[in-house]
């Protein structure tokens, strides 16, 4: 029975995208104020396209608000939090791009406006490996270090770990745990929660 419903799964997706055209992929006509909400996912090269904003911001005449990309990155936000985010976007001079690590927010459940969604999505397996190796880097540690050189220094091993090696060992950093709001690992969480939301069932 099992087999069965992934296979007829599987046929109605195969049928539905079929049905799909760039004109019913486009959500801009959908949009009810000329400003982009970059959500941006973590380790999916969301680096590489705030580099394009930042470049196509004075040759297109928009504004690129920097002010999400100093907020405190949240697992699940609350529903206040969803809030205050979504009214900074809808003050925004139109045209404006809006960049932050955070959730898909529903504009509609404010009463707000609903800005130009954008967003990108990366293999689960390798963006967690990407991450990684990404905490482990030595110009981000350095440049973190710079910043808070009181801050406990990790040790040679762990700046060598394997990710495989992490992984048989069950180290915390290398495990997912569903339905997890606290991390302590800092980028384990499902990248679904960038176009879900910010309740339970997206966890």
């Amino acid at each position: 029975m099992f087999v069965y419903n992934v296979l007829l799964n599987a046929l109605q997706s195969a049928s539905y995208l079929s049905t799909l055209s760039a004109q019913r992929l486009n959500n801009t006509s959908k949009a009810d104020i000329d400003i982009i909400f970059f959500n941006r996912a973590t380790k999916v090269g969301s680096e590489s396209m705030l580099e394009l904003f930042l470049a196509l911001e004075a040759y297109n005449e928009f504004t690129v608000d920097k002010r999400g990309l100093h907020q405190i990155m949240w697992t699940k936000m609350e529903r206040w939090v969803q809030q205050e985010i979504a009214k900074r976007i809808v003050d925004l001079n139109e045209p404006s791009v809006y960049i932050s690590h955070v959730n898909w927010i529903d504009f509609d459940d404010f009463d707000l406006p609903k800005p130009i969604y954008v967003n990108m999505v990366r293999d689960p397996v390798e963006r967690v490996v990407s991450w990684y190796y990404y905490i482990r880097g030595s110009y981000r540690n350095a440049v973190a270090f710079n910043k808070f050189p009181n801050r406990k220094v990790q040790s040679e091993e762990w700046f060598k770990k394997n990710f495989n090696d992490c992984v048989r060992n069950g180290d915390e950093e290398c495990q997912y745990m569903p339905m997890e709001v606290l991390q302590h690992t800092k980028d384990q969480k499902s990248q679904v929660l960038f176009f879900c939301g910010n309740n339970d069932n997206c966890l």
